[in-house]
């Protein structure tokens, strides 16, 4: 085996001053890339580095154009000599390669660094495969398709100019091999480097690997040759933490003591950053937390290094937690040295603690005085870290504000007993569950109920109950505890028929009607299921009303009890034969598509195989499309092939050609493509069929839903599909830790539905900041409105989905307090509105335009 050295990349060091220059410069012109507020925030960025400054927190709200000003430093840092890392979730990979494109068109930043296996896997070479010439030509193939996909480096990782890193990189495991000492070549890092560091090589035991283990055995031992090289060139061998790391018995070492002392190794692998950016740099607080890790060991930085934090919502549900995003971005996230920053926090409760009594006291002098003071202090605190701007300082909000009132409306949808559907067995559900929380007892069952019933993610009192089953519950209390969990208990509940997803469902569909698109949130997955399927069964039924293709040739099993609850509607069309006549009329109809379907392909499968001696991408499609002697096709039916590439599809009524048919599925397999050595045609075949079973007889077109066990590349999807306004799904249902953050589903919609209260203000605001972002289609919308000013302007609309009178209700309330709180100290929204009277007497509006005037801003000098 030939090993090729990888060493440290020597570099022109990092010149501050030139890249505040070219800051500067930037943001002195006017291009189509940055708006005027984005210059400013550049503007500042160069002011404050000019100044010697080395942390700035872009606390931007939400849509607002974060990404775009760290991009633009980003950009020039790199022409002033230096290096950037950007510490993301993974998931915005591409979003942050679109961005970094805007500015340098012939970028090639990779995507994120997820693993320890992709970080080998830099290193390996395309002579490390061993065995038959056919498994060294697909190891070949692999790393050359790895390193088009911009998934590896084509050199080595210190070349990379920019580098992404995902959050979750430093998460990484090194499994004990048995009792014995840890085998593998996931072990093979450490011993290397030290053996390296001492003048000594290590034997090649070729017995002590798995076959497929040898090319990232090699890999590893290249990564430590760069590792121990670069150690020496910068003479850290005698820095006494990287002694303390190598020493001992590496042998039996346990995994999270391997882990620790790995990290520092990795980060001299990857290189030295002068600049490190932290999208979302809210969470995973801790000093445990991999993205700690990330920002402590692994992100080795240059002599005069910079952080850039990243985050719409710096503090959630506490004011302490300034300091824990301000240590992070200081560089003192280990737990140490946060005394400077410790000292901030008496002058930030004392602010947030004068704010609400603002909001509940009357206004006088000593209170206006104490505001003032606080607020002076707060923003003194905070002035040097934060840089800022909201929707306040956006020229398009703020003059329709002006004009307007607020752009954002918040109107709850209620759900009471006047509510249609809201049944008797329903009310005394919900009122034995309340009854039941107030008596005396101490079943945390029953706290739960109370919570589950209101929410719709159970409605007894075993943990994993089935909803769409009656289960018997044995009567365990004595007295008014039995009479109640009679009530509760005694007749089956069917989810299908919640009203708070039957209400929720009517006001989505009221919006559908008027061919608008909905976003959902919500945070269990019985109700946000049941919500879906009750929408696509609704829709499903009015289709096959008015004579329209519905993408299914039958009724799923587990949609069926949702179809039977639509039926019941006396407005929703319901076939006498039930589920069987209607399965009958989706098979008729869905024959006659995929008819015509099949007719079109027949013209594009000639297209296709006409390219396929020149395309390996066509020849894999033509072999996919291949039939058999009885005219079958080996894959299926068709329909799901073009359903799933007609998600991606720009224009869904243009007619189809080969070359747009080819693009799309060549896309689609890029998407399903992994980092795994062995992917080859027949992974890739496997992967597609499993993949198209989501399309084959779906239901889920109309309203789709987006949970933690949805794909990554299927999340791609379906946020390019709800973007485009001509193509379902209608509605998005996504599970809150998913789609909070980083996805743009702004283009076409400007409604979000809160299925499920959240009891952090900071989730509701990344919520609501899918929607509203820059290009968004309440923008749009608005522009149209300007040209014709008839009826009411458009506006985003929020809409709570509570209970009346339940625990829901009194979550809502809880986080309504908490978002006015969070909104006070992000946004300037200090005096309650809603609590205005109509005449203000002198004396008060002069106080009250003090607290205005005193209110802390954090935004660019030039637009405050």
């Amino acid at each position: 085996m030939t090993f090729r050295r990888f060493g440290p990349k020597r570099r022109y060091e990092m010149d501050w001053v030139k890249a505040a220059d070219f800051l500067d410069h930037l943001s002195s012109h006017q291009t189509d890339d940055l708006d005027a507020g984005q210059r400013a925030s550049v503007a500042e960025l160069a002011l404050r580095i000019r100044s010697g400054k080395r942390a700035a927190l872009l606390a931007d709200e939400v849509g607002m154009g974060k990404t775009r000003i760290a991009v633009a430093l980003i950009t020039e840092v790199r022409h002033a000599g230096g290096r950037a890392a950007i510490v993301l979730p993974a998931g915005l990979g591409v979003q942050w390669q679109k961005e970094l494109k805007l500015f340098q068109p012939d970028d090639q930043t990779l995507l994120p660094l997820r693993s320890y296996d992709g970080f080998i896997a830099g290193f390996l070479t395309e002579e490390d495969a061993e065995g038959t010439e056919k498994r060294k030509r697909k190891h070949a193939d692999w790393l050359k398709d790895r390193r088009q996909q911009r998934e590896l480096p084509k050199k080595e990782w210190a070349t990379e100019e920019v580098l992404m890193i995902s959050h979750t990189f430093a998460a990484m495991r090194f499994p004990n091999a048995g009792d014995g000492p840890a085998g593998g070549w996931r072990r093979e890092l450490l011993p290397n480097v030290v053996r390296l560091l001492a003048g000594r090589r290590r034997n090649f035991m070729r017995d002590s690997f798995h076959r497929g283990e040898v090319s990232h055995v090699y890999a590893s031992r290249r990564a430590a040759s760069t590792i121990a090289d670069t150690i020496i060139e910068h003479n850290l061998q005698d820095d006494p933490d990287l002694v303390g790391d190598l020493a001992g018995d590496y042998k039996w070492l346990g995994a999270d003591e391997y882990k620790h002392k790995i990290l520092r190794l990795i980060g001299y692998g990857l290189g030295q950053f002068d600049l490190i950016v932290v999208d979302e740099a809210h969470k995973a607080r801790g000093a445990d937390s991999s993205l700690s890790r990330i920002l402590g060991p692994v992100s080795w930085e240059g002599n005069d290094p910079f952080r850039l934090g990243m985050t719409a919502t710096p503090v959630e549900l506490d004011a302490g937690q300034w300091i824990d995003t301000l240590g992070r971005i200081s560089g003192r996230d280990d737990g140490h040295d946060v005394t400077a920053l410790g000292d901030l926090a008496a002058w930030i409760s004392g602010y947030v603690d004068t704010v609400k009594r603002i909001r509940v006291e009357e206004l006088d002098e000593p209170l206006t005085d104490g505001f003032v003071t606080a607020a002076t202090r707060f923003q003194k605190a905070l002035r040097p870290y934060v840089l800022r701007r909201d929707k306040r300082h956006d020229p398009e909000i703020s003059a329709f504000q002006e004009g307007h009132g607020d752009y954002r409306v918040v109107q709850d949808l209620k759900v009471s007993p006047g509510t249609e559907s809201f049944t008797r067995d329903w009310l005394r559900r919900f009122c034995a569950a309340e009854a039941l929380s107030i008596l005396p007892q101490n079943d945390p069952r029953v706290k739960r109920a109370r919570l589950s019933v209101a929410q719709g993610y159970g409605f007894g009192f075993a943990p994993d109950a089935d909803l769409a089953k009656h289960q018997p519950v044995k009567n365990e209390f004595e007295g008014p505890q039995s009479f109640w969990l009679d009530a509760f208990c005694g007749a089956p509940a069917d989810i299908y028929t919640h009203p708070a997803i039957l209400a929720a469902a009517r006001l989505i569909e009221s919006y559908a009607e008027r061919n608008e698109k909905v976003l959902v949130f919500g945070r269990f997955i019985a109700p946000m299921n049941a919500l879906t399927r009750m929408l696509d069964a609704r829709e499903m039924l009015r289709r096959l009303r008015d004579g329209q293709h519905w993408p299914a040739a039958k009724v799923r099993d587990e949609s069926e009890p949702a179809v039977l609850a639509a039926m019941k509607d006396p407005d929703i069309y319901a076939p006498s034969g039930g589920i069987i006549a209607i399965n009958q009329m989706l098979t008729e109809r869905y024959k006659k598509w995929s008819t015509a379907r099949r007719t079109e392909l027949a013209r594009l499968h000639r297209e296709i195989d006409a390219l396929a001696p020149q395309d390996d991408i066509a020849a894999l499609l033509v072999s996919f499309l291949r039939q058999d002697d009885d005219g079958e096709e080996l894959q299926g039916e068709i329909g799901p092939l073009l359903e799933a590439l007609g998600d991606r599809r720009e224009r869904a009524d243009a007619p189809w050609t080969g070359i747009e048919i080819l693009d799309l599925f060549r896309g689609l397999l890029a998407d399903l493509s992994t980092d795994e050595e062995q992917e080859n045609d027949d992974t890739l075949r496997s992967r597609l069929v499993v993949y198209l079973q989501d399309y084959s007889g779906r239901e889920g077109n109309f309203a789709r839903m987006m949970s933690g066990a949805t794909l990554p590349q299927t999340r791609r999807l379906l946020q390019s599909a709800f973007n485009r306004a001509s193509s379902w799904p209608m509605v998005l249902l996504a599970q809150s830790r998913v789609g909070r953050e980083g996805l743009n589903l702004h283009e076409a919609c400007r409604t979000v539905v809160m299925l499920h209260a959240e009891w952090n203000p900071g989730i509701v605001e990344q919520q609501i900041g899918r929607v509203d972002r820059k290009g968004s289609c309440w923008l749009n919308d608005l522009k149209i409105w300007y040209e014709h000013a008839e009826g009411d302007p458009p506006r985003i609309r929020i809409h709570p989905v509570v209970v009346s009178g339940t625990y829901d209700d009194h979550n809502w309330q809880v986080l309504k307090a908490r978002w006015m709180e969070l909104r006070a100290q992000l946004h300037g929204e200090v005096l309650p509105q809603q609590a205005r009277p109509s005449v203000t007497l002198p004396e008060v509006e002069v106080l009250r335009q003090r607290i205005i005037a005193a209110t802390p801003s954090f935004a660019p000098k030039d637009i405050e």
